[in-house]
């Protein structure tokens, strides 16, 4: 089959779909990438057909999607003190992100059909525009690839996204999941009407129901989890589909630095990150450094690809210390017996594989959705990033250190992602949708309603 993937250009959304296309054409099947700009690099690289957002809807998710801590952005939010009053701001910012962008994704993939003519187009979840539009107008079934750790479909066994609020188990937290369900739906009124005017625009009806709600209506919807760290939801349709972890790497083959031969097991390693493209300040690897300084532990942080170590200003740095801008998760953390993150999927999950416990300090988007599953399943500490203080970190370390059943429950968790299959079941539940959809391949793409332009569209 001829596949099209579409995603953001962020490692956090990219790499995974580079594990899946690898498997695709491993299968023999033919893949192409939909992406941003900042991806090329990578897809090209892997050899893979490369199709790009176009520049102007490239231009406007760049500064969404990057950490840039600029106040349009989400990426700091969770450490202001004044967040509950930008909720306007945040709307708005996800507004542009998830539902304006839609024409343009729309505009591209119709173009790029016409050229790649795919047999399906897998998406993900973040970009809505094949979700509310194209799977209503093509002739080629659209899945869902969501590379985050739980399910987003709504359901009363889940907290309201966004959050991490802990599941409705008890009368307290289903009494606050009911008020949080409450104000979400209040303040997600606007996504749906402007949602349902850009579908008028399609000549498609009203929503019905939520906007989060029409990712079950998707044939396939495939979660890079495993229910064991999503809640074990018993409430979703039958097109929900875990396939366990979708890690990747490039293939190329990574040299040990000399400094980590000292990493030989006489002491605990603390692995300190805040995710690959952070630039905000530093507000983890900060409190880490003033925290565990003097602890009988080796602590090695990374600053990320767009810091050098030199700009990170965290103070004076203890000799159990050592910052480097990046270091081969692949390397490390079978080294490692703590994680401090901020929570990214990628670093979660790969610490899980490794069965490494987490702190995570969740600072943006879906980070506090991943800090709770953590949580959940008892394989590791949440720390509010409003009270991201040396002490805490410090305290959490000894804890988790102190307490080996945080590092069985992350080789639970870890071994249940790779039970689910990861990449290649993906591939298999892919191939299963085109055999139940069997006149997908002899049609090929097409607008159902031939008499709509571009321009009618626009």
């Amino acid at each position: 089959m001829r596949v099209l993937l579409a995603c953001h250009a962020v490692p956090g959304h990219l790499n995974p779909n580079m594990a899946l296309a690898r498997n695709l054409v491993e299968r023999g099947h033919e893949t192409a990438i939909y992406t941003g700009s900042l991806g090329r690099g990578v897809v090209e690289s892997q050899g893979y057909r490369y199709f790009p957002f176009n520049p102007g809807f490239d231009q406007r998710i760049e500064p969404i999607m990057l950490p840039s801590g600029g106040v349009s952005n989400m990426a700091t939010v969770a450490t202001r003190r004044a967040w509950a009053f930008r909720l306007t701001e945040l709307n708005q910012t996800l507004s542009d992100w998830l539902i304006n962008s839609i024409p343009d994704q729309v505009e591209d993939l119709i173009e790029i059909a016409r050229q790649y003519r795919p047999d399906v187009l897998v998406t993900d979840s973040t970009l809505l525009g094949p979700i509310l539009v194209l799977r209503e107008t093509w002739n080629v079934p659209v899945a869902v690839f969501s590379v985050l750790a739980g399910c987003t479909i709504p359901g009363p066994q889940a907290p309201p996204w966004g959050r991490g609020l802990p599941p409705p188990r008890t009368f307290r937290t289903r009494l606050l999941c009911s008020v949080s369900d409450f104000l979400v739906s209040r303040l997600t009124q606007g996504f749906r009407a402007r949602a349902n005017e850009i579908r008028k625009q399609y000549g498609l009806p009203a929503l019905e129901g939520r906007v989060a709600e029409q990712y079950a209506r998707v044939p396939l919807f495939m979660v890079a989890s495993t229910p064991s760290f999503d809640y074990d939801r018993t409430d979703l349709p039958s097109c929900v589909k875990y396939v366990g972890a979708c890690s990747w790497d490039s293939g190329k083959q990574e040299k040990s630095p000399n400094w980590m031969k000292q990493l030989n097991g006489s002491r605990k390693v603390v692995h300190v990150t805040e995710g690959t493209l952070h630039t905000a300040r530093p507000l983890v690897l900060r409190a880490a450094a003033q925290g565990l300084g003097d602890l009988p532990v080796d602590v090695v942080m990374t600053s990320g690809a767009h810091r050098k170590p030199e700009q990170l200003d965290l103070g004076p740095i203890a000799p159990n210390i050592r910052i480097e801008q990046f270091v081969p998760h692949s390397l490390l953390l079978p080294r490692t017996h703590v994680v401090i993150t901020t929570g990214g999927a990628g670093t979660v999950t790969k610490a899980l594989l490794a069965g490494v416990p987490l702190i995570v300090v969740p600072t943006a988007w879906e980070l506090p959705e991943n800090a709770q599953r953590v949580v959940e399943s008892g394989a590791g500490i949440r720390i509010n990033p409003r009270r991201c203080t040396p002490a805490r970190i410090r305290g959490a370390v000894e804890r988790i250190l102190g307490d080996p059943s945080y590092a069985r429950n992350a080789r639970r968790v870890g071994q249940d992602l790779r039970q689910q299959g990861g990449p290649a079941r993906a591939v298999d539940l892919l191939e299963e949708l085109l055999t139940a959809e069997p006149g997908a391949i002899s049609q090929k793409v097409g607008l159902k309603n031939q008499s709509k332009n571009m321009e009618d569209i626009r």
